[in-house]
């Protein structure tokens, strides 16, 4: 049901939307129709068989697992990949306490660049790990940008010093 549809089905109800969210405005109907005031609380499972909203509210529970789904596996695989970047980089920082003068002094300024791109990208994955859903591609896309930078930077890194 569009937002529309419900301040109508809570106007003939006696209620006043004015800027309530979906949310809280079916929360109120429910509760004028003599239901729990539970829309998009249920967790798999709703016994309130009667009530007018509860094939919107699950299907809504499905898309919220599939997001969380996403983002999860989204999130793991970014852990993985900064890990495996970081285990690269301790191992160039090993290589280059070998090398000698102007060569180690520049290894050194690329790996301490790349160690801040890799804890500026952990911030921004924080960020993305505790975005609602509404914000979820917007934050998701400066993470992408950002790690392709820092992907893009480490190449190089590791190709100049491998």
């Amino acid at each position: 049901m569009d937002m529309m549809q419900i301040k109508e089905k809570a106007k003939q109800l006696g209620l006043q939307a004015g800027k309530m969210k979906k949310v809280d405005l079916i929360r109120a109907i429910q509760s004028k129709e003599g239901n729990f005031p539970c829309f998009e609380t249920a967790k798999d499972y709703c016994n309130q068989l009667a009530c007018s909203w509860r094939e919107d509210c699950l299907s809504a529970q499905k898309v919220a697992k599939k997001y969380e789904q996403t983002k999860n596996l989204y999130l793991k695989k970014i852990k993985s990949e900064l890990e495996t970047l970081t285990d690269k980089l301790a191992d160039l920082k090993q290589k280059s306490q070998k090398a000698m003068g102007a060569g180690k002094t520049e290894a050194l300024a690329e790996i301490h660049m790349l160690e801040k791109k890799i804890e500026e990208l952990k911030k921004n994955a924080h960020g993305l790990a505790t975005a609602s859903e509404d914000a979820w591609e917007s934050t998701k896309q400066g993470v992408d940008k950002a790690w392709k930078g820092l992907r893009d930077s480490a190449k190089k890194a590791l190709a100049k010093f491998n």
